[in-house]
């Protein structure tokens, strides 16, 4: 992995958004205190390993809400190199992984959007198991401080030796020699085990002729239990066999018995069908009779009926006319009407042009009063919007010089109380002494525990475990007291830089709080400045909004005398708005007039048309009259062809239908023979005696086949439970073998 950009917004002292780009080899980041070096490492941390050495508010810059950090990486895969980008907030939810796509120049988002799903990304992208071991990747190897990192190696001579020696496991080596000075007499004890142990094998192994015999006998039974069942497995696949050719025949017996009754109910049904189809085609023949008498009286009354819609046809398009006919004289009679009343209108508009004339002037200043009177009360709410607007001005410009005061307090407190503070980088590199120190004594304590355990369990005048000089009563008394007197040392010095790493860790916490409200002094001295341009802008906009209040107030003085001039001009004013309404309502009237009087004339002569086309429909009423008559008399004939026509048409149908029922019938009379003949001849050869003699034979085999088969998986059990205790006995024999020659 290759980080290649940083970016910060609103984190600790970035405000507006910074980019940090890291090129390839090493980076270094050079800046004051406070400048923001550490937070380019904090972000990281934060964004790619969920590690953050402090509580979250403290991230976010000072008079934020919440921050953003983005981070740039590159990762070496099978397919080339991808490119990412992790954007992750503080003091909001927002969380996102973008993949940039070399082809459409473009980043592509990944649908990350909760914690979880990125550190599970994360994990995935880093191969490490879970979150904690994430955040632990960064903490104790990617992120690890330059003071921690060096601890180790800024000890005094003393100390480094009793951590590196621990590190060394020098130790290991006196326990090898304690455990190798022992061996000869464990030979020895090895020894007698064996010997022990080839006296119980021998007893075991007597019996294993016994169990060869078993074994051959065992395997003897097995053999004659197979053969018996490959001979009955033999006579059983014979007696199957004849048992399905019996059971086929069986089968084609039970068939034709089912197709005789069959051919029997359909001999029945066909017999049925042609009585009904001898019935229907004596009625298909007296039906035709019945056509051949009335056909002449159907034939005069079709022939009327023909006529008669036609005649109608020609009444529908007369009655239609004479409908057109009324309706035109409608229309003329309500043209006529609308010409009147354009004539009358015609003389209004004229009367309404005199009288715009005549009060035009009126109607000029009248309208000119209005908008000022309009424009003038429409105003007079603004003074009180103005009064308000000029109080609550005055109101901002003292609320911000008060909270002008206060920043200034409070950048003199923060500078009183910095100049009484030491730097925590300072306390720091305190703490970390002192902690590596307590490392060395607990390292140093175990290893004098150590030393005392094996002190005390060493035997007189064995070499001494601390100097290998020969170990007497004396000595080890001495060694032990001053093992024991050094650890009481180490415990008084432990609990010494227990406290004051308590007391140094504390200063560095209230010293890390001093140092960020220090970090945020120049907030505090941009916001001074900001506030006082502010003021500035209230004090012009509240002198800019007393002028426009003065001059209203001055325009508001000469309402009454514009209304009083206004009201004796609003009789004159009605009389023009009423006419400038007649001009504009009857303004087509002329042309309207011109055109209903020539849609008048087009109308009249549309009348005349219509009156001569009537003219040709004189004498229908009388030949539909006689068409009429025609069919009362022909009805009754007409209506006796109609009900059996359809019955007459079909008896070419029902003879046919008759002869197809004849031959059918003896078609199945035939095969009703013929399948009762075939099923005596199958009967006669169906032996039902063997039949029942061989199911009970192939049952009593398949029985004790069963009873063969289980008896032999029993004996196999048998031979491979005594085979197994063959080849453990020889094993052992074997091995009783080894141990004599050894």
């Amino acid at each position: 992995m290759r980080i290649t950009e940083v970016a910060l917004e609103d984190i600790k002292s970035y405000e507006d958004r910074t980019v940090v780009p890291i090129e390839g080899g090493v980076t270094a980041i050079l800046g004051e205190n406070g400048a923001g070096k550490s937070t380019v490492q904090e972000a990281i941390g934060f964004a790619l390993f969920d590690s953050l050495p402090f509580n979250n508010k403290e991230f976010v810059r000072e008079g934020a809400s919440s921050g953003t950090v983005e981070v740039t990486f590159e990762q070496d895969t099978q397919n080339g190199t991808d490119r990412y980008k992790v954007v992750r907030s503080v003091g909001r939810s927002k969380y996102g992984v973008h993949r940039y796509d070399p082809d459409a120049d473009e980043w592509i988002d990944q649908d990350i959007d909760s914690k979880t799903q990125l550190v599970d990304w994360l994990c995935a992208r880093f191969d490490v198991e879970d979150g904690d071991e994430l955040s632990s990747l960064w903490s104790s190897s990617i992120g690890v401080p330059q003071t921690r990192f060096l601890s180790d190696f800024s000890q005094t001579p003393r100390n480094r030796k009793a951590t590196f020696d621990a590190l060394l496991n020098l130790d290991a080596y006196e326990e090898s020699w304690e455990t190798l000075k022992d061996v000869p007499d464990a030979i020895e004890s090895r020894q007698q085990d064996l010997r022990r142990d080839i006296d119980t094998l021998t007893g075991e192994v007597q019996g294993l002729p016994d169990e060869r015999a078993e074994a051959e006998s065992l395997a003897d039974d097995v053999e004659e239990i197979e053969a018996g069942i490959e001979r009955k497995t033999g006579e059983l696949s014979e007696k199957e066999d004849e048992y399905e050719e019996l059971e086929a025949v069986e089968e084609e017996i039970d068939r034709l018995d089912q197709e005789v009754d069959s051919l029997e109910g359909d001999i029945d049904s066909t017999e049925s069908n042609l009585g009904t189809a001898k019935e229907e085609l004596a009625a298909a023949e007296e039906a035709q009779e019945k056509c051949e008498a009335n056909r002449e009286g159907h034939r005069r009354y079709e022939e009327a009926r023909e006529r008669q819609d036609e005649l109608e046809e020609q009444e529908v398009e007369r009655d239609a006319l004479v409908a057109d006919r009324d309706e035109q004289e409608d229309t003329i009679q309500a043209i006529e009407f609308e010409v009147e009343q354009l004539e009358e209108d015609l003389e209004e508009l004229e009367t309404a042009r005199e009288t715009l004339e005549a009060r035009e002037e009126a109607k000029e200043r009248y309208e000119e009063l209005d908008d000022r009177i309009e424009s003038l009360k429409d105003r007079e709410d603004d003074v009180d919007a103005f009064e308000v607007e000029i109080e609550e001005l005055a109101e901002q410009i003292e609320s911000k010089e008060r909270e002008i005061e206060a920043k200034e307090e409070t950048i003199a407190e923060i500078e009183d109380e910095w100049e009484g503070t030491t730097d925590p980088e300072a306390l720091s590199g305190e703490i970390n002494d002192r902690e590596a120190s307590r490392k060395q004594l607990e390292s140093e304590r175990e290893r004098l525990e150590e030393q005392l355990d094996r002190l005390r369990d060493t035997d007189v005048d064995a070499p001494c475990p601390t100097c290998d000089r020969p170990l007497n009563e004396d000595h080890r008394s001495k060694t032990i007291e001053q093992r024991e007197a050094r650890i009481e040392e180490i415990e008084t010095e432990r609990e010494e830089l227990a406290e004051e790493l308590d007391a140094l860790r504390e200063r560095r916490a209230t010293a890390r709080e001093v140092k960020q409200r220090v970090d945020k002094l120049p907030v505090h001295r941009d916001k001074i400045e900001s506030l006082e341009g502010e003021i500035e802008d209230l004090r012009a906009d509240k002198e800019e909004t007393e002028v426009e209040l003065a001059d209203l107030e001055d325009e508001l003085s000469d309402l009454p005398d514009l209304e009083a001039e206004q009201d004796d001009l609003e009789e004159a004013y009605d009389e023009y708005q009423t006419a400038e309404f007649r001009v504009q309502e009857h303004a087509d009237v002329p042309d309207e007039l011109e055109a209903k009087r020539a849609e008048l004339e087009e109308e009249q002569s549309v009348l005349a048309e219509i009156e001569d086309e009537l003219e040709e429909f004189e004498g229908l009423d009388e030949e539909l009259t006689e068409v009429k008559e025609t069919l009362e008399e022909a009805e009754s004939a007409h209506q006796t062809y109609i009900k059996y026509e359809q019955q007459a048409s079909q008896v070419e149908e029902r003879q046919e239908r008759v002869e197809d029922l004849e031959s059918e019938l003896a078609d199945l009379e035939t095969n009703l023979e013929e399948t009762k003949a075939e099923l005596e001849e199958t009967k006669a050869s169906f032996d039902e005696e063997r039949f029942e003699t061989l199911e009970s034979d192939i049952e009593e085999l398949r029985e004790e086949l069963a009873g063969d088969r289980r008896s032999l998986e029993h004996k196999r059990e048998n031979l491979a439970e005594v085979r197994e205790t063959i080849e453990e006995l020889e094993t052992k024999q074997r091995s009783v073998r080894r141990n004599f020659s050894s």
